[in-house]
């Protein structure tokens, strides 16, 4: 080889280093910026809160410990208000240039946001479950990611383990007043018809009620042989429990996996005994996976106390995984094909089998479920525990 000849090898393999080097500083300079929406404030701040104090534990986590990308977290408040949550997505968009969006805690949050997220081709993994998320027929369904349990499969769960039985034959539904209420609620007495269980009684209340004893003694006197109360506030949850000890109403009550929260306990006191749920292992009763997501939490200074975590750190666990698979610059598009691309996830936190594909977003399958009953004070107790 010529001399000349020499010298352009060189410069070219000197050129080709130089382009590796600067792409790989590129790649471990990149932010990709996350969107959190969650309810911090107003009647759902029981699970926002811990979901907000999750996600910045584990993105910290992550960030420590990433030799890659770094991941930057810009939160907006909610407020329990899907008016706020579309403001507050459009902000998180067209102002702080999010790539993905986690949250928001409720689903009617969601449904508001969801048109705003699609149209953007922005992600969102949603901590919430509301049945129609999912459903294929909205044009948003290819953006929403399940990081929770769908409704649907709570709702048959607990109807299957607590209101099926030959004993109830009349059943009486008590909800929260909004989507996540009564589109559980409308499933719940779909699947009692079906069974030829008779609905005595269907009464709904707002989130942030706290006095129902009207609603108690209306379901009282329609003499249900079980009451099913679907709601996510445990102040809610908790104002029923006590207006139903005041006014006689002694039927069983089967409750909304949502309400498995240490809150309703201290709210609800002695009048939270015996009800039954359905819903993920709770911290009174800690699996090895919680036990992990305890240590990391406490470490951090938070103590655990309901799910909110449990669907927050599944949430950072997909979006972290996502973002490791793509090569190059970060954009939603990609992280929508990465999060399809998953399949089955490895999570170190949560127990029950999880996966996303290109056919299916819903997240948790119902292995996650548990059967839970409180007893002297705490959410014990297995599968047939009632």
């Amino acid at each position: 080889m010529k001399y000349g000849e020499q010298l352009a090898t060189l410069a070219r393999i000197g050129l080709a280093a130089v382009t590796t080097a600067l792409m790989s500083a590129a790649l471990a300079q990149e932010t990709v910026k996350v969107g959190v929406i969650l309810s911090v404030s107003g009647p759902a701040a029981a699970f926002g809160i811990p979901e907000r104090d999750t996600v910045q534990v584990f993105i910290d986590k992550y960030n420590a410990e990433s030799k890659a990308r770094k991941l930057e977290i810009v939160f907006h408040d909610e407020q329990t208000n899907p008016t706020e949550a579309a403001r507050g997505t459009t902000k998180l968009i067209q102002q702080d240039k999010v790539q993905v969006i986690l949250g928001p805690t409720i689903g009617s949050s969601a449904l508001a946001l969801m048109p705003i997220a699609a149209a953007a081709k922005i992600p969102v993994l949603g901590m919430n479950g509301v049945i129609s998320l999912t459903d294929r027929k909205n044009t948003f369904a290819p953006w929403f990611f399940r990081a929770s349990i769908n409704d649907e499969l709570i709702v048959r769960e607990t109807m299957k383990r607590g209101v099926f039985s030959p004993a109830h034959k009349r059943v009486a539904f008590m909800y929260q007043e909004d989507a996540y209420g009564k589109s559980s609620t409308e499933y719940a007495e779909k699947l009692a018809k079906e069974r030829g269980i008779e609905v005595v009684a269907a009464v709904a209340a707002p989130a942030s009620a706290i006095e129902l004893s009207t609603a108690a003694t209306r379901i009282r006197n329609a003499k249900p042989d079980v009451v099913l109360l679907w709601a996510s506030s445990p102040a809610m949850g908790a104002a029923f429990l006590r207006a139903a000890h005041q006014v006689g109403l002694s039927a069983p009550i089967v409750a909304s996996a949502a309400l498995a929260q240490r809150s309703l306990i201290d709210a609800a006191g002695a009048t939270a005994e015996g009800l039954m749920l359905v819903s993920f292992p709770h911290w009174d009763e800690p699996s090895a996976k919680l036990k992990k997501l305890e240590t990391v939490m406490r470490g951090a200074g938070k103590k655990p106390g309901g799910f909110g975590e449990m669907l927050a750190v599944t949430a950072v666990v997909a979006l972290t995984s996502a973002v490791d698979k793509i090569h190059g610059p970060v954009t939603g598009e990609k992280l929508r094909d990465a999060l399809e691309s998953l399949g089955q996830i490895d999570n170190p936190y949560v127990d029950g089998r999880f996966s996303y594909s290109k056919d299916s977003h819903e997240g948790f399958a119902d292995d996650a479920l548990k059967t839970i009953v409180v007893k002297n004070g705490k959410f014990l107790g297995g599968d047939g525990a009632r």
